[in-house]
């Protein structure tokens, strides 16, 4: 499958420094939002030989960074079955370690320019020996307020963030009444491609709208060619599984037909990238329910059904944003 989608991006000048040390991928967007002002708190991961030098940085910027533990990354099918709550791992799957015990990994941050906001971070579920050790529900529910999301959307998290019962992108797709918006694209928040990092509760959501909209005139004040970029990608066709499966295409979308000319896996979930050999081999794609007409010159070269899962489901839906 094209990997130019994850190829790594380096702002001319502004957050420069940032980029550089996240070697082109990462949350620049956030970061940048962050050094606005826009934003108020955002969490990373930054490898553990590199934290001293990220906090200078961070400090340039008047920002304050409070390092939590460090993450050892692993895959969800490599934990252990003795590990009690593995099954309710989404889409972070880690040991945690103490830090200071190890010079691999990467250590989870939490930045900000007011660091009272510290005293509210939320951390991450982890693995400490053999359990996951989740945070408070309370926390998870009060923690998008501090990232400065929108209320309508944290509400619609509440509701629809439950693997076991819902596909939470495909539920925001059932609740978008007006033309998708390319400000309200959440699926390349793990490339440096996005104005969000949230999951709006619709891809027309109007509070989303004026946040990413806000952040983007700024950065195109200082960076036009990076949101030029970012706009265009923004703006391709997707068909979505759930949120570790996803694909977008340099094409046009017709209703539930997609034509294109190359297919990416801008996921960061690679062992979820199943299609992409057939993806290679057609040039258009129709979506009939949770079937995938694969074509090639208009004669159909396969079809692929959908299973639906009992954790983490999947309803297939085809989106483009404008």
């Amino acid at each position: 499958m094209d990997s130019a989608l994850l190829e790594p991006y380096i702002p001319r000048n502004f957050c420069r420094d940032y980029a550089l040390i996240k070697q082109g991928h990462g949350q620049l967007t956030m970061f940048m939002s962050l050094v606005l002002g826009i934003k108020p708190l955002m969490d990373d991961w930054m490898p553990v030989k590199k934290v001293k030098e990220f906090r200078k940085i961070c400090k340039k910027y008047n920002l304050y960074v409070r390092e939590d533990v460090i993450f050892e990354n692993v895959n969800k099918e490599s934990v252990p079955d003795n590990v009690l709550g593995r099954e309710f791992l989404s889409t972070t799957s880690a040991y945690g370690h103490p830090l200071g015990s190890r010079e691999d990994g990467q250590v989870h941050v939490f930045i900000s320019k007011d660091k009272r906001l510290f005293e509210k971070c939320m951390w991450y579920p982890v693995i400490i020996g053999n359990r996951v050790i989740f945070q408070p529900r309370i926390d998870s529910l009060k923690y998008g307020y501090i990232l400065g999301y929108p209320e309508c959307c944290i509400k619609f998290f509440r509701k629809y963030n439950d693997w076991l019962k819902f596909s939470h992108l495909y539920q925001a797709y059932l609740n978008t009444k007006a033309n998708p918006s390319f400000l309200c694209n959440p699926f390349l928040k793990d490339t440096v491609f996005s104005y969000i990092y949230h999951m709006p509760c619709s891809y027309s959501c109007r509070q989303t709208i004026k946040l990413a909209n806000k952040l983007r005139n700024e950065i195109k004040k200082r960076e036009p060619e990076y949101v030029k970029i970012t706009d265009s990608r923004l703006k391709m066709p997707f068909l979505v599984f759930y949120e570790r499966k996803f694909y977008c295409f340099d094409g046009e979308l017709r209703g539930n037909l997609v034509r294109f000319k190359r297919a990416y896996f801008p996921a960061p979930h690679r062992h979820e990238d199943r299609y992409s050999a057939d993806f290679k081999k057609i040039d258009r794609l129709e979506l009939k329910g949770r079937s995938i007409v694969l074509f090639k010159r208009n004669k159909i070269l396969k079809n692929l059904d959908v299973p639906l899962n009992t954790f983490a489901p999947e309803y297939p839906f085809l989106i483009q944003f404008s």
